[in-house]
Parts: C-alpha cells; structure tokens; sequence
C-alpha cells in the first residue's frame, strides 16, 4: 500500500480569477477565489453582495461567478459550483481561470474527459497560466501519464515559481520513479512556499519514512495532524511509523483507532489496529470492524486471513492480477501480512521467510517495504 493522500487534497488547485474592473472593488476583491475553505462562507456572501450590484461590468460579473465557482467546489457543493462556472463561461468565454475551476469541478464529479477539455482550453485562452498547466499535469499524473504530468508541472513551476501546489504534485511523480531525493527537495519547498500546507508535511513524512529517517517523519506527522487534526490519513501513517520504525506500539495503536473512527470503512487501518492489539495484548476489533469493509476487493483476503477463513496459500493465490502493477503490489501485501500473522501464530521461521520476501520484493514506495525491512531486523 502507497503511503495515502487525500484525493480531495490532491485536486486542490488555487485559482484566481482575472482582475477586473468593477464598482464595488472591495467586494470582488473578497470574493477572489484563493483556495481553502476556512472562510469560504464569507466569500461566498462577498461575492452574492457583487453578483448584485447592478453596476458590475460584464468582466467583472463573469469573474464573481469563476471565483463563487471556485469557493462551492471547496466546499463539496459541485452541482452548484458547476451553474456559476456555467454563467462565467457565457459571460466572458475568454476566461481562462473559469475553465479551470470548472475542470476542478468536473474532477468532483468523476468526469476527467471534460476536466481536461476545460484545462486544455485554459491553456490555450492563457498559456502563461501556471495554475493551467499544473491542474492539467495534476490529472495526468492521476491517469498513469507520468511523462506528460512532468512536463505540466516542470512547465508550472516554471510560469509561476512561488506555486507550492505544483511542487507537491511533481514530488509525486518523482516518488513514483523512486526518486525520493528530488521528491524530498520539491516538497521542502512547497512547504518553504506555504508552511501550512498540511498534505505536504504528510507527504514528506511518508518519503522520510521510506529512506529511514524517523524522527523526522515522525515530526512531519506531529505537524500534518496539528494542521489538520481530523484526516483519518495523517494518523494511519504515523501510526505505522509508531509501529514500525519508533518501537511504540501503544502510540501506534491509538493513531490506528482514531483513523478507524475517522475512515471506519479503511481496511487498512483496520488491519494495523488489530495487529497492534494483538502486539500490545489487548483484545483483537477486527471482526467488528469487517462488517464496515467492502469484502469483495482486496486486501478482503488478508483480513479473512486473519480472521482465520483463508490461509496464507489462498491469500497469495487471490493477490494475482492480470495487471503486472497491481499483482505486484499485492503479492507484496499478502507476503507482508503473512509474515505477520505467522508471527501471531508464534510460526517464526514462516514469519521471518515471508517478511525477507517481502523486503526483498515490494515496491520500495510501499509502507510494507520499509516495515517488512524493520520487523526482519527486530526478529533476526
């Protein structure tokens, strides 16, 4: 399992609609669209108090409706959010900001044909536009296309240097070519850029973690969570630093519990509850949590595994895939797993053969490399 994200993070982009001139400045200038959602409701209102000032020029209500646009898409509302980039786009087609806010939107909505309809058409209305460039590079990395993905966001950083968000998408793409040197040096400076940017301290902690620094993974999880104190994800991800790398198990258990309660329906951090209660010898939540996980889809069998219906032949022959990518991630899972279980059952010659497998061929991008790696060492 990658280190995870939050999607909703990853489509975040901070656009700005163009300025303009209009009668009431002050209003449109707190109706600007600048990302977060911390007050999102007061610039909503700013830009309903614009939209209905009869004096606004046709630049200047275009760009109301692009930045409201922006501000419900922050807010999770994408139907409403649609019908103001909707009245944007007929009132000044030419602007470039609306049609990445609606391609933002259309993200939203699980619609990535007309989502990179509209960013290829904010770049060609604005071809300095850096946000453009790294929205579009943002849903080509998501679609595997890692070639033109760098190009984007090499071409963002680029057009607008001071962008923290294209940096942290770039660091992605060199993650994912285990680059973590390049990845480490792009997310210091998204967070140089913008140091309350809180997916980026988790995303630097994952990649500390995988080159074994702990302390300083650690850290980055203390400040993600501090940032942003109810992401299921920050907790999942320093708890397996707690589990595997810090040696506090007991810390690691309560990371995993309140990721539990926050993502109920994760599988993982179900799986690394139970292996922490079982590791701190308390009673075992896993088959209260399995009845809240999808258990048509993997990792389904490594938990049936551990509630003792499939063995660990059964849970490696259900890890095959016709894709080479996935069938390797989960063959790394089920080895990973295995050993673990086989060290609940006291099996540990088992233990040992199957977390050295799993060191020796998991992707080194997975937390289960770096743990299989550690738990070898702790067992030998």
């Amino acid at each position: 399992m990658y280190f995870s994200v939050p999607l909703a993070g990853l489509a975040m982009l901070l656009v700005v609609s163009s300025p303009v001139l209009a009668d009431d400045q002050r209003e449109l200038a707190q109706c600007k669209f600048v990302g977060g959602i911390s007050k999102a409701d007061l610039n909503i209102a700013a830009c309903d108090r614009a939209l209905k000032d009869p004096k606004l020029s046709g630049p200047g209500r275009a760009a109301a409706f692009s930045d409201r646009c922006g501000w419900r898409w922050a807010q999770k509302n994408p139907d409403r959010a649609l019908s103001d980039c909707n009245e944007a786009i007929r009132i000044n087609p030419g602007l470039a900001a609306a049609y990445v806010n609606r391609g933002n939107v259309y993200l939203s909505k699980a619609d990535s044909d007309r989502a990179f309809a509209d960013f290829n058409e904010a770049i060609r209305l604005d071809p300095k536009s850096g946000w453009a460039y790294s929205a579009r590079g943002s849903l080509y990395k998501n679609r595997g296309d890692f070639d033109h993905a760098m190009a984007d966001l090499s071409e963002s950083i680029r057009l607008e240097p001071t962008y923290a968000i294209a940096y942290f998408f770039r660091s992605e793409l060199y993650k994912s070519k285990g680059d973590f040197d390049h990845a480490m040096a792009d997310l210091n400076e998204s967070i140089r850029l913008d140091p309350n940017y809180a997916m980026a301290y988790l995303k630097r902690g994952s990649v500390s973690y995988v080159m074994g620094n702990s302390p300083a993974a650690l850290a980055d999880f203390n400040k993600a969570i501090q940032l942003d104190p109810d992401d299921a994800t920050v907790y999942f991800n320093r708890g397996v630093a707690y589990f595997v790398v810090g040696g506090r198990v007991a810390d690691a258990e309560a990371d995993f519990r309140k990721a539990s309660k926050l993502d109920p329906k994760d599988p993982y951090s179900a799986l690394w509850q139970y292996l922490a209660e079982q590791r701190n010898n308390v009673p075992g939540h896993l088959t209260e949590a399995a009845k809240q996980l999808d258990m048509t889809t993997w990792p389904a069998p490594v938990i049936r595994q551990f509630l003792g219906e499939l063995s660990s032949a059964q849970t490696l022959a259900a890890a095959d895939d016709n894709d080479p990518k996935t069938k390797l991630g989960q063959t790394c899972e089920a080895n990973f797993y295995g050993g673990e279980f086989a060290l609940l059952k006291k099996n540990r010659p088992e233990a040992l053969r199957l977390l050295g497998v799993a060191a020796r061929d998991c992707p080194r991008g997975f937390i289960e490399s770096t743990a299989a790696i550690a738990e070898t060492i702790a067992q030998q």
